[in-house]
């Protein structure tokens, strides 16, 4: 079926829309990870200190009872 104008109607709009969301959030996603900087790791790091060595400590203590077990 063709439009009025001689043109073929867009198959898959929807589809090419999605697509150019993806890519669109894709570039800038790259960009944020593109600008994070030694700072900006060390404040993460900090602010999760706690968490970060609570889950350490539990991994270690549950692969220490593992080898503790018979």
């Amino acid at each position: 079926m063709t439009k009025s104008n001689g043109e073929e109607p867009k198959m898959g709009g929807r589809m090419e829309r999605f697509q150019q969301g993806v890519r669109k959030r894709t570039l800038l996603a790259k960009k944020k990870v593109q600008n994070i900087t030694k700072e900006d790791v060390k404040s993460y790091l900090f602010r999760n200190a706690f968490v970060l060595l609570t889950v350490t400590a539990v991994i270690v203590a549950m692969s220490k009872s593992e080898c503790a077990m018979p």
